[in-house]
């Protein structure tokens, strides 16, 4: 450590090796703390799958599924020799439609089996009811990242005339003439122009209680005279609806002047294309690299993945949940899954006590935190049981005269049948929203859950091999982060059953809502070597990490051998993170975590106890006045 940069930027004084040393795969944007253990992981699964695949005999049913999808992803000269044929199921639909009426008729099928539609349904939990399913929808997304790169004209013109180019590459493959090319490109274009006024900016998605907007049926009918909306609804989840919520508001009301027969030829179009992308990664070497084009410039990620990586992804994101499951079991287990389930509960106990002694909440609003922190459902390691749709999988493979398109076309509409299914029910809050060898961790609002999958419960987050004060600083601080999530500016609408509910008082709901506005005045503008963060977008979790960073250090100091030094280290160490300059600034546009020089070196600098132990001053970088400071829990 360079003990010299400690009070100029803790984060490089920590780092500063690792960033030296540390090299960005080719076939990836970044590397980080993440990453390295998802490589890790990845070489693990990926050397478990060629086992699995030389002795099946001993897996059970849906493994032994996932290792015969991995035999046709992998099977590369059957793809190349299929070329394009399979692309045929998807084209022949798209131009048996001859105008916006046919689109209607073929509408459910094709949102089962998961086209690119230029809108769609999905069953989520109601935000007012947790315990019922209901029925929410929205527009497709754009073929940009974020709303704001049509506003600035330079950038939009760059990023288009690259994604004009890299899919004039991929039509060229699928067989279209230049003059078919140009067509297409420029219609759907132009069908994507029509969309960018009614579609939300990434700051917006970010406060996500808004996408909860209930229409009655009498008012979407009024409003989609051209298109039989209500009635694809029902037909999908085969019941008569009253209402529908609406994600975002401005394509409903805009429905009729977007969604006309007028405008049937470039919304075919845009179709052609959308899906052209979308399945590229079915086909041949060669379409599946110029369909992943457009992404890989956006990021800076040199070069596409190679051929055994892709078809062991391209078969485990259809399995993930059931390989993650055999990994969790197997390579974390039960004795492991009980001692960090007891170090999430000793988080949640001294969240208690801070709320206890929160100084700005009155007794009333204490009280119903303490109710929620309460009920909140601990899920670690590896869930308990899985979706059943694995179990309604069938395989055919290329020597039942089946391809890769055909396959992904029968388990997406089996999965998107289940979802559907499950319209007016009770949810079923043992699923996972992530397999446990992902490595990640989430707060689910609705289920007010916490899940630390097996994957991140590794150096440097957790160790038996680190001090307890690195365990705090890594694995705690991201326990207590995820826990905080039930008390950031969206959890906090959310009541202890994970319904929209206002548990507040209006004087401690004005306060919250002001320190909100702090935190976000806190990193807004401030420079990351990439450009300045935005306050706003990344304030949930900017919340989320000071909660959890100050709830760590309680923990972690109530222990006699607790060493500041670690603690603060550790911290500062799970951020690091080398990216490409394309990638950096994408994450500045639509990313809602903050960038991570300032997760670590800002979150640190508003704590009065890293200030008081490095001895931070006036003249030094690290210093935040304690005017400026921010504690919200």
């Amino acid at each position: 450590m360079n003990k010299e940069q400690i009070k100029t930027n803790f984060y490089e004084a920590v780092n500063a090796k690792w960033l030296e040393k540390a090299e960005i795969p080719g076939d990836q944007p970044a590397v980080s703390a993440f990453l390295e253990l998802h490589l890790d992981i990845e070489k693990t699964l990926m050397d478990l799958t060629s086992q699995w695949e030389e002795n099946p005999s001993d897996l059970n049913d849906n493994l032994k599924k996932y290792i015969d999808l991995y035999r046709m992803t992998k099977d590369f000269d059957q793809r190349d020799h299929l070329g394009t044929k399979p692309f045929e199921a998807i084209s022949k639909e798209i131009n048996a439609l001859k105008e916006l009426k046919d689109l209607d008729e073929a509408y459910k099928e094709m949102a089962l089996q998961s086209f690119e539609l230029p809108f769609g349904f999905k069953v989520m939990q109601d935000f007012m009811d947790s315990n019922n399913q209901i029925l929410y929808f929205g527009a497709a997304d754009l073929f940009l990242p974020d709303t704001s790169y049509y506003k600035d004209e330079t950038k939009k013109s760059q990023l288009i005339g690259l994604f004009t180019m890299t899919t004039k590459e991929l039509l060229k493959l699928y067989g279209f003439s230049e003059e078919e090319t140009n067509q297409l490109i420029k219609d759907a274009l132009a069908f994507d122009e029509l969309l960018v006024p009614v579609t939300k900016s990434s700051v917006e998605k970010a406060d996500y209680v808004k996408m909860y907007n209930p229409y009655s049926k009498e008012k979407i009918l009024e409003l989609t005279k051209n298109f039989k909306l209500m009635d694809n609804a029902e037909a999908l989840v085969n019941e008569s609806l009253d209402q529908l919520i609406i994600t975002n508001p401005d394509f409903i009301e805009a429905f009729d002047s977007i969604i006309k027969e007028d405008n049937f030829d470039i919304i075919k179009s845009w179709m052609i294309v959308s899906n052209a992308i979308k399945f590229s990664s079915e086909l041949t070497n060669e379409i599946r690299i110029a369909g992943g084009a457009f992404r890989r410039a956006l990021s800076g990620t040199k070069e596409a993945q190679s051929k055994e990586k892709f078809a062991f992804y391209q078969a485990y994101n259809r399995f993930g949940q059931v390989v993650g499951l055999h990994y969790g079991e197997n390579y974390f287990g039960p004795v492991a899954k009980e001692d960090v389930k007891k170090m999430v509960f000793e988080m949640i106990d001294v969240y208690q006590e801070r709320i206890d002694q929160n100084d700005w909440l009155n007794e009333e609003t204490k009280e119903m935190a303490i109710k929620k922190l309460s009920k909140l459902a601990v899920h670690v390691g590896y869930p308990d049981e899985l979706p059943p749709y694995f179990d309604r999988f069938e395989i055919k493979g290329y020597e039942q005269g089946s391809n890769l398109i055909q396959e992904r076309l029968a388990m997406t509409k089996i999965v998107n049948q289940y979802d559907f299914d499950q319209y007016n029910k009770e949810p079923n809050r043992n699923l996972w929203g992530m397999p446990a060898s992902m490595v990640n961790a989430y707060y689910n609002p609705t289920n007010n859950q916490i899940v630390f999958p097996a994957a991140i419960l590794q150096e440097p987050y957790y160790s038996l091999e680190q001090t307890p004060s690195e365990n705090y600083g890594g694995i705690g601080a991201v326990m207590a982060h995820e826990i905080s999530h039930a008390f950031d500016n969206n959890g906090a609408k959310f009541d202890e059953t994970g319904s929209l509910n206002n548990w507040w008082t209006d004087e401690d709901l004005k306060a919250f809502n002001q320190k909100a506005k702090d935190m976000i005045k806190l990193f807004d503008g401030v420079e990351t070597g990439f450009g300045p963060c935005n306050g706003e977008l990344t304030v949930s979790e900017n919340i989320a990490d000071s909660g959890g960073l100050r709830c760590a250090l309680e923990a972690s100091r109530k222990r006699d051998d607790h060493s500041f030094d670690e603690f603060f280290e550790n911290w500062a160490r799970v951020w690091r993170i080398k990216s490409s300059v394309e990638y950096s600034q994408l994450l500045l546009k639509v990313d809602v975590h903050g960038p991570s020089i300032l997760r670590a070196n800002r979150q640190l600098s508003n704590l009065p106890e890293f200030q008081e132990f490095y001895e931070i001053s006036e003249k030094d970088n690290m210093y935040l006045p304690k005017e400026m400071m921010v504690s919200i829990w």
